[in-house]
């Protein structure tokens, strides 16, 4: 078991009203392990970025792990020294 900080973002943020999230992940956490830890320590993210009822994101929001973004129906091993954030990657020119 590791403790993992996720910073948080924009909407994320707003409703948390906090910088970061401390979570605890066993090594090789799931994207939807890390769902469900962050519904568990901040649960008003269920609804408008955690669907409800179910460890997946809502469409709009990805992960980046390591400088790379994972989103809905993708998958991967969170281990003690990955970077994560909760991000709306954004578009644009």
């Amino acid at each position: 078991m590791f403790k993992c900080v996720i910073p948080m973002y924009g909407l994320p943020r707003e409703i948390t009203e906090l910088r970061e999230v401390e979570v605890e992940l066993r090594d090789g956490a799931t994207m939807a392990e890390v769902i469900a830890a962050l519904r568990e320590k901040v649960p008003a993210l269920e609804g408008p970025v955690i669907r409800p009822g179910e460890d997946r994101l809502v469409e709009q929001y990805k992960f980046n792990i390591n400088g790379h973004f994972y989103f809905d129906g993708m998958d991967f091993r969170l281990h003690k020294g990955d970077r994560i954030a909760l991000l709306v990657p954004m578009t644009g020119g």
